[in-house]
């Protein structure tokens, strides 16, 4: 039984859990072994020896940590495992802290009471690349993008208007679908599965978004579709 266990998560990535609430293991826990194989870690120091040997596909970070300094364990993160996305857990977080936490370098800031859906959803998205953002935190990211000029133009759509305009004329039907399901959330495996095409087809589509759009990343356009 138990090699049998250990064959079907072969492939699955290693998640690590950095925390000693007993009640944030619990919540957490399974949830991740959902995803991948989980060592769960409580010091910072036993998540560097980890680091040292294995490179995790994602670290949870539990900021209610005592010992954890956050911006040198990101440093340090970055240091030894620059592959790694980064998730970190809090009971909750300001806009700034949040947009704080984003500008050196995590893939999400997640509240420790999330229901279990959205937490499948949030991994989801990180590991396949994506960048876990609060609709709170949204309107001041693009406007801090525009600001840096890193956006190309403002969003010409109000928020939670449908998806047209004139910059998604050029767009496919397919094109506009696959836009749509980015700006809700939806990861590439979860889109090509929706669909029923493969994930490089889902690639595919979002370079052509990409250059039709004048944006650079599925960032960009999932605010430019919501319209934040």
């Amino acid at each position: 039984m138990l090699k049998k266990h250990i064959v079907a998560k072969v492939d699955m990535p290693m998640l690590v859990l950095l925390s000693d609430s007993a009640a944030i293991i619990a919540r957490f826990h399974d949830t991740l072994m959902e995803k991948g194989v989980v060592n769960v870690i409580d010091s910072p120091s036993a998540l560097w020896q980890r680091l040292s040997g294995v490179a995790p596909g994602l670290i949870v970070l539990d900021l209610g940590l005592s010992s954890l300094d956050a911006a040198f364990a990101l440093s340090e993160i970055r240091r030894l495992s620059p592959a790694s996305k980064v998730l970190v857990l809090q009971d909750d977080f300001s806009t700034s802290a949040e947009l704080a936490l984003l500008g050196a370098g995590v893939a999400g800031c997640c509240s420790a009471r999330l229901t279990h859906d959205t937490i499948i959803r949030i991994i989801d998205m990180v590991l396949d690349g994506g960048v876990w953002i609060s609709h709170a935190v949204m309107p001041l990211l693009l406007q801090q993008m525009q600001e840096r000029g890193t956006l190309s133009a403002p969003v010409p759509v109000p928020v939670a208007a449908p998806v047209h305009g004139e910059r998604l004329i050029n767009l496919t039907p397919r094109e506009r679908q696959i836009a749509r399901l980015i700006g809700s959330g939806v990861s590439n495996k979860l889109i090509a599965r929706e669909l029923s095409i493969t994930d490089r087809t889902v690639k595919a589509h979002l370079g052509a978004i990409f250059q039709k759009l004048g944006l650079s990343d599925r960032l960009q356009l999932a605010l430019f579709v919501t319209g934040k």
